[in-house]
Parts: structure tokens; C-alpha cells; sequence
């Protein structure tokens, strides 16, 4: 170096020295910038299978929603409708009043003849209960008749 002398700087001295820390500072300033680049370069890729996943699974979750949607389609498609309903309902109501209807009278009715019958059974009873104790009457006459008779020709006898 031109111009140099023992621990004095010189223009020229001075002059090389910031030139190689210049060069120094930018060969770490490259390094550091292409260490950043390789940095976002990897994060740039990382991102991009975060976001090929998360687009995957989004498509994943649309496709459930989707197909949630269908069913209740689908569903609602094979719904009998309310009005239809009420209708349908109606008709099984007074279906079911007038079979009650019906079952009332032809229980009221056999009820009525079940009562006949019975005050049948009871009458004919107590027909025949009056006929035993008649006959019992006229057997027991006769047998009074009988033993008079038989008194009678006893006491002849004698």
C-alpha cells in the first residue's frame, strides 16, 4: 500500500480498507439474501401444500355438505305435504266415528235381544218351577186321597 506508514492511516490505506469492508459487508449481505430467499422459497412451497391440502379438504367438506343437501332433498321430495295430511286425517277420523257409530247401536241392539233372551230363560224357569210345584200339589193330594182311603177301608175292617 502506497503511502503507508507504521499505525497511521493514509488515504489509500483508508480507501482499501472500507473497499474490503464493503466487499466484506456485501458478500454477508448476498449470503444473508440468498439464505432468505432459500427461507421464502421453502415457506412459498410450504404454503402451497397447506393451501393443496386445505383446498383438498375444503372440496372434501362441500362434497358432504353437498351430498347433506341432497338427502334432504331427496327427503323432502317423499314428505307427504300437510294439506294432504289434514285431508287423509279427516277422512280417518269420520271413518272411525261412524264405526263407532255402527259398533254402539249393534252393541245396544245385542245388548236388547241378549235381555230378551235372558228374560226368556228366566220366564221359561219359573214356568216350570210353578209346573213341579203343581204336580208336587196334585201328588201330594192324591196321596192324602190315598191314605184317607186306606184309613178308611182299615177301619172297615175291623
Amino acid at each position: 500500500m502506497s503511502g503507508e506508514t507504521a499505525g497511521q492511516w493514509t488515504v489509500d490505506t483508508l480507501r482499501e480498507y472500507l473497499i474490503q469492508r464493503i466487499t466484506d459487508q456485501d458478500r454477508a449481505l448476498s449470503r444473508r439474501m440468498d439464505d432468505a430467499d432459500k427461507a421464502i422459497q421453502a415457506a412459498l412451497v410450504s404454503a402451497e401444500k397447506a393451501v393443496g391440502k386445505a383446498e383438498t379438504a375444503s372440496e372434501k367438506r362441500f362434497e358432504g355438505v353437498n351430498e347433506f343437501r341432497k338427502a334432504l332433498s331427496d327427503q323432502t321430495a317423499t314428505f307427504i305435504p300437510r294439506a294432504e295430511y289434514d285431508a287423509a286425517h279427516d277422512a280417518l277420523t269420520a271413518r272411525v266415528t261412524a264405526n263407532a257409530e255402527r259398533v254402539a247401536a249393534l252393541e245396544l241392539r245385542l245388548t236388547s235381544r241378549l235381555d230378551l233372551g235372558e228374560g226368556s230363560d228366566r220366564g221359561t224357569t219359573a214356568a216350570r218351577g210353578e209346573q213341579r210345584l203343581n204336580i208336587s200339589q196334585v201328588i201330594a193330594a192324591l196321596a192324602v186321597a190315598a191314605a184317607v182311603v186306606s184309613i178308611i177301608l182299615y177301619a172297615f175292617k175291623k
